[in-house]
């Protein structure tokens, strides 16, 4: 299965056709792993792979660690130390409960 994420994100990341945002040409590779990676820790392509697996999948994050497979379970203690973007800000705690 990791072979099949790791070759459905580079055969995405290969797309070089630009994205129109807003009347502006931005990099395909820009508009689908950059920007999103930025905002939840994952590219367009590993969202999509969540989505038919039903796990939380992260190829970096699966290549880097050795305690972390491509896709684990959602919210198992190894996605836990996972980088989440902009969105992992501020931690687990509701708001108004911060120590």
């Amino acid at each position: 299965m990791a072979c099949a994420v790791l070759c459905l994100t580079t055969a995405c990341a290969g797309c070089v056709a630009p994205i129109v945002v807003a009347g502006v040409a931005v990099p395909t590779v820009v508009a689908t792993e950059v920007v999103p990676r930025a905002v939840n820790g994952k590219g367009l392509v590993e969202d999509g792979v969540d989505v038919v697996t039903g796990k939380d999948c992260r190829v970096i994050e699966g290549t880097l660690r050795k305690d972390r497979k491509t896709c684990e379970t959602r919210g198992s203690p190894e996605t836990k130390k996972d980088f989440k973007g902009l969105s992992g800000i501020g931690g687990d705690e509701p708001p108004g409960e911060a120590h």
